[in-house]
């Protein structure tokens, strides 16, 4: 898939309906979780979410505006002013090992360029330089991204089933997926990243 042909933008109302029927589990129990939480209350959450919450959805879609992968951040009051927490990164079922290709030549899977655009808008947002995402152990795809971005120093967790993690994303890494034009074009700002780092593990 060429990168003009993903469009990253932030989650509307408009879009509950689709996501209504997101389908991103293959009978996974994790995975169930999460579609779950996508059809229904994550979206109505984020979309009412008060300021010191800040939830943000990214949805990137293709030329025909289907879902193809979903985002979701927010900031964690409990925590030190700004840090923001990763609560979804989700690949729709059927574009699982879609590769998008970005002009340098590069090629991301969706998941990863989700990740990058998350932390973009985070640092556009102007959150701390630190923040946590956690995945269930079992879930070998989310482990997979992150180690593709460097998140791969373990790190325990106060839930056993969860990995957690902390690295730091390259700033190459980060320069190649800013070239993506579905993130020129999506509003988000034009603000490099730095320093990016994971305390925790994604879904």
């Amino acid at each position: 898939m060429r990168s003009d042909e993903v469009l990253i933008r932030a989650l509307t109302a408009a879009d509950l309906s689709a996501l209504a029927a997101f389908r991103c589990s293959d009978d996974e129990p994790f995975e169930d979780v999460v579609e779950q939480q996508i059809r229904d209350p994550l979206p109505l959450r984020y979309l009412a979410s008060p300021p010191r919450f800040d939830g943000r959805i990214l949805i990137g879609a293709d030329g025909d505006g289907e879902i193809l992968v979903v985002g979701a951040h927010h900031v964690e009051p409990t925590l030190a002013p700004d840090v923001g927490y990763i609560e979804v990164i989700a690949v729709q079922l059927e574009a699982r090992g879609t590769l998008v290709q970005l002009p340098s030549g590069r090629d991301l899977s969706l998941g990863e360029l989700m990740l990058y655009a998350v932390f973009r808008q985070m640092v556009a947002l102007g959150r701390h330089p630190r923040t946590f995402v956690r995945v269930d152990r079992r879930n070998t795809r989310s482990l997979a991204l992150c180690d593709r971005v460097g998140l791969s120093e373990e790190r325990p967790d106060r839930h056993p089933e969860l990995g957690s993690a902390l690295g730091r994303v390259a700033e190459a890494s980060m320069t190649n997926a800013i070239d993506h034009p579905g993130l020129r074009n999506s509003g988000l700002s034009c603000v490099a990243w730095r320093d990016a780092w994971s305390l925790s593990r994604a879904h």
